[in-house]
């Protein structure tokens, strides 16, 4: 019988590093074949692509498992500030490209990434998201990965290994926080205080789309 196996994938910093760790190192369980989960380490695409054809073709085989990654646009432009990896821009309301193609600011980039997103999950259902908000806040996250995960048909066992790998950082690299009671702090503060830069660039503002946001909220 075939194994199930599991990819991570989103934009850059979404969390995608950390939940990698979590489903590595937590005892995640297959509950269709009560076995361990393994992730899918042929990388069978790049894991921050904009081709969704190339994620539409995963997909397309049942035992293939995605996880999307969710960060609302506000700590998203954030980080991307902080680290724009292959984000090529010189002003966040300024056009950007990745990848080869160009878009009209940093916002419609997200945009881009989200509405696709949100149509793959719509009508996949060997697919979830987690919204890495959620996950940091170590009150309700055990529960909130354990409940998204069973829409899949998996479980994470090992609540204390969760809750070790929650205290680490996430990657090696990059301008990584210590743990995630620094990072749900840091996620708190920079929130408000993006809106409100947002919010003095009125074309910037527009490209807001509040319907992912809330889409993302389930």
């Amino acid at each position: 019988m075939t194994k199930r196996s599991i990819y991570i994938a989103g934009p850059f910093n979404t969390g995608t590093n950390l939940v990698n760790k979590i489903i590595s190192k937590c005892n995640c369980i297959d509950l269709i074949k009560n076995q361990p989960l393994t992730l899918n380490e042929t990388q069978p695409f790049h894991k921050h692509t904009v081709n969704m054809q190339e994620i539409e073709k995963y997909l397309e085989n049942p035992n293939n498992l995605l996880i999307i990654m969710y960060k609302n646009p506000y700590n998203w432009l954030y980080s991307i500030k902080k680290a724009p990896y292959d984000i090529k821009y010189t002003k966040m309301f300024l056009p950007v490209t990745l990848y080869g193609k160009t878009f009209p600011n940093m916002l419609e980039l997200y945009n881009f990434y989200y509405i696709n997103y949100m149509s793959i999950l719509k009508r996949h259902s060997n697919c979830i998201f987690l919204d890495y908000g959620k996950i940091i806040d170590k009150n309700t996250s055990y529960d909130y990965f354990n409940n998204k995960l069973s829409k899949i048909y998996l479980s994470i066992n090992s609540k204390d290994n969760f809750h070790t790998t929650l205290n680490a950082p996430a990657k090696n690299h990059g301008s990584s926080v210590n743990n995630v009671n620094e990072a749900y702090a840091q996620y708190l503060n920079i929130q408000n205080m993006v809106k409100q830069f947002v919010q003095k660039l009125p074309n910037f503002r527009k490209s807001i789309k509040p319907i992912l946001i809330n889409y993302h909220q389930i």
